[in-house]
């Protein structure tokens, strides 16, 4: 039998193993973590609080209130103890620290304010170890009641759930996007061994077993795949799910291994699933890699978007999974490269680069309430062509901001047409890249398209991603004062994606939120997901701005949002993007209606919207 001063190491070695799959750096701070510890200070009537995170020596603090520090040594904390504990109390409480000869010489109890009350809940992961602690301390010998200490456990809880959706992804426990980079970038520039091939993984037809079978076998297809995914990859490589349909990973090693294993991912991605009484089902995947020597000091961004592109050049129908090299895809860049500034310039050989409206609606009230401007290029051989295929494209090709311009003019076009028509206008919203937003002559451009078509700067919206603003809030702050003087409205695009900032979204006025899809998209169905939900909109209603939902695809999601009156949102559950033509056809029905006929029922605005 092995002894206990053998088994605690090893625990503890495993438990630090855990740590890190969550890949916490210590150069980024998270204002939903801010935002839960100062309420749990103040629920329960502390004065200091924080979130920890215990590593082998030392503890770190990544969100704290009423404490400058951002790391401390691990040995004679408050938290030491709580770890010791966690085994055996989901709760620790010191109602007297200077008292207490385990604390009373630790500096914030003999240094002013001179804290005594210290209380803290173990943080426990997934797979039931310990991350760190919530913690509290108030300057008075006090106890906290039941309901106090329950309240600090459920904070606790939100704490964990708001690691675990940041940093890996729920429905396989693999490294989500964010973390699988983060390792990626250090085993790029580790490396002891000479090669590395990166790849991007697609399944099609996945959609089918959702839309089939239902969400939970869609996701028992994702876990299975994952498990086959990493055990295929093995531990001294990495493996991760990037969200939805798509998986990712990397291989260091020879680069003649690669070939075999790689042969071996089609057996692994090809072999069927079992989905209850449905049978037996293949899915077959699209595989981009791409290839290049080690250690590299470059970005693991760019090796996987090359993996992305070699991905999405597959097209057509599988019979089987094929796995292509970016190296291959190089003259087809060119030439697109070649095709889309055909597109850009007017050249209808190149095919047409044209807007499609995606509808935002208020269900309690049965009411179109904007539309979502979503480019997409009619191509005369590869046919309809979306976004993600060509935007990256424009945005490495400086080619966006005239793509953007270019969807703003149809934009500007259209609605002339639909005012001209007497039809009910409603705001458009668009997406503006980075680039755009900041270019010197937006500006000079949109006001003299505003007074080209004589559009009210009003019925107009652009959307400002959380990364746009994180990356350089200074410069976008002062450019958004200026399409506000426009009379344009301003949304916050994807919150909630991981990297959100209270103090950026703070530092100008804007008119919306838009709650990312993957706190929308099965919130009825995870306590998480609707932890986090929750979350965002009370930061919408601090901010006194109108929350919109997008990505809702399920009824069952749309019942939870009516019980947390969240009534505006976009969606394939009312309608995919619409053409022009098909805009025209809903917005002329809403004119036909009466004046007093009743409020369309969600039915009634399905069907209208999807007409």
């Amino acid at each position: 039998m092995e002894s206990s001063a053998l088994q605690e190491p090893e625990a503890e070695q495993r438990r630090l193993a855990e740590l890190s799959r969550y890949a916490i750096t210590l150069d980024e701070s998270d204002p939903k973590l801010d935002l839960i510890t100062e309420l749990a200070i103040k629920s329960v009537g502390a004065e200091i609080g924080g979130i920890s995170i215990v590593y082998q020596s030392q503890i770190w603090l990544p969100s704290r209130v009423g404490v400058e520090v951002r790391h401390v040594p691990r040995a004679g904390s408050f938290c030491t103890w709580v770890v010791g504990a966690a085994s055996e109390a989901d709760f620790f409480e010191v109602e007297d620290a200077a008292s207490d000869p385990r604390f009373r010489d630790n500096p914030l109890v003999t240094h002013a304010p001179h804290f005594h009350h210290y209380a803290a809940v173990p943080l426990l992961g997934a797979r039931g170890y310990l991350l760190g602690t919530l913690w509290v301390m108030t300057s008075r010998v006090r106890r906290l009641d039941r309901e106090q200490v329950m309240m600090l456990q459920g904070m606790a809880r939100l704490v964990v759930d708001t690691l675990e959706l940041r940093y890996c992804d729920e429905v396989t426990g693999m490294s989500n996007r964010q973390v699988f980079l983060h390792h990626l970038q250090l085993g790029l520039e580790q490396a002891t061994l000479p090669h590395v091939v990166v790849g991007f993984i697609n399944l099609a037809g996945f959609r089918r077993i959702n839309d089939v079978f239902g969400r939970v076998q869609g996701d028992h297809v994702l876990r299975e795949m994952g498990q086959r995914l990493a055990g295929w990859a093995g531990p001294e490589n990495l493996a991760g799910h990037l969200g939805g349909d798509q998986f990712a990973f990397a291989l260091f090693g020879e680069r003649d291994e690669h070939v075999a294993q790689l042969e071996q991912l089609k057996a692994v991605l090809d072999a069927p699933f079992v989905l209850g009484r449905g049978g037996a089902h293949v899915l077959h995947a699209r595989v981009g890699i791409e290839h290049h020597d080690t250690p590299y000091r470059g970005s693991a961004v760019a090796l996987l978007d090359a993996a992305d592109t070699a991905s999405s050049s597959i097209t057509g129908p599988l019979q089987r999974t094929t796995v292509r090299e970016y190296g291959a895809e190089l003259l087809t860049r060119s030439h697109m490269v070649f095709e889309l500034q055909g597109a850009l310039d007017g050249d209808a050989h190149h095919g047409v680069l044209v807007a499609h409206y995606q509808p935002q609606v208020d269900y309690t009230s049965g009411t179109l309430i904007g539309l979502e401007a979503l480019v997409r290029w009619q191509h005369p051989l590869r046919g309809m062509v979306f976004p993600n295929s060509f935007i990256p494209l424009a945005e490495s090709t400086d080619k966006i901001y005239q793509l953007d311009m270019l969807v703003l003019a149809q934009v500007c076009r259209d609605m002339r047409g639909w005012l001209d028509a007497g039809l009910p206008v409603v705001p458009v919203s668009l997406n503006f890249s980075r680039r755009s937003l900041l270019h010197p002559q937006v500006i000079t451009d949109l006001t003299a398209l505003l007074e080209r078509y004589a559009i009210p700067g009003h019925l107009l919206e652009f959307e400002v991603t959380e990364s746009q603003l994180l990356e350089t809030v200074e410069l976008v702050a002062p450019r958004v004062a200026e399409f506000r003087a426009l009379g344009a409205h301003i949304a916050v695009d994807d919150f909630g994606t991981g990297y959100s900032n209270l103090d950026a979204i703070s530092s100008f006025p804007f008119d919306r939120l838009k709650v990312d899809r993957q706190f929308v998209s099965g919130v009825a169905d995870s306590e998480k997901v609707a932890g986090l939900f929750q979350l965002i909109k009370g930061i919408s209603e601090l901010f006194k701005a109108e929350l919109l939902c997008e990505g809702l695809e399920e009824a069952a999601d749309l019942q939870w949002l009516a019980g947390q009156g969240a009534g505006r949102v976009q969606g394939w559950y009312f309608s995919a993007a619409r053409t022009p033509d098909a805009i025209v056809r809903i917005l002329s029905a809403l004119r036909d209606r009466a004046a007093d006929a009743p409020p369309l029922t969600v039915a009634q605005l399905r069907a209208l919207l999807q007409s």
